[in-house]
């Protein structure tokens, strides 16, 4: 086994930010913020951090609209619009990028249709587990089915950004079928 100079293993050992980046990213995505949050846990001074920062937007290696649009497609069928905005204001992306993805995924009106899908999907579900689970509780009896399966799906469907209003009215329709 050949012995490494100690200038070699000093220089393995302490990769650059550009080096460290391009390591984040060849795992998946990550927005600027993502990124030079990673990089500054790992100890890098800023100047090095934007200096990487801004070589791989010229590479085109870390773009935010390109994150925003991919997120966007991914997270459309199980989210609403409300839900990924907020996710992805958390992850640092500006309001104007946010809203131009939405834009381009989102077609009008199929936010309602998504959840409309979502609901009676839930509905189905829980009323399964409403049969095997809490019909024959003792501390469930006064509690009318309808009611309990109301409360159940419009609160996971509130929990994926639907507005309320759009979930009473959907639920409404359901519980008339």
């Amino acid at each position: 086994m050949q012995m490494m100079s100690k200038r070699s293993r000093k220089t393995s050992k302490m990769k650059g930010a550009l080096d460290v980046a391009l390591t984040y990213l060849s795992r998946r995505m990550l927005t600027r913020c993502e990124l030079s949050q990673r990089l500054a846990r790992k100890g890098f001074p800023s100047h090095e951090i934007a200096a990487a920062i801004e070589r791989l937007l010229e590479w085109g290696y870390l773009s935010d609209q390109e994150y925003a649009r991919a997120y966007c497609l991914s997270k459309q069928t199980n989210y609403s619009q409300k839900r990924i905005n907020y996710d992805l204001k958390g992850r640092g992306i500006e309001e104007g990028i946010i809203e131009q993805a939405l834009r381009e995924t989102y077609l009008p009106g199929q936010e309602a249709e998504l959840c409309r899908k979502h609901a009676q999907k839930l509905w189905v579900e829980e009323s399964r587990r409403w049969e095997s689970t809490y019909r024959h509780k003792k501390s469930y009896e006064k509690i009318p089915r309808e009611l309990m399966l109301r409360q159940k799906v419009g609160q996971k469907l509130m929990q994926k950004g639907y507005p309320q209003e759009m979930v009473f009215e959907i639920l409404e329709g359901i519980a008339k079928e």
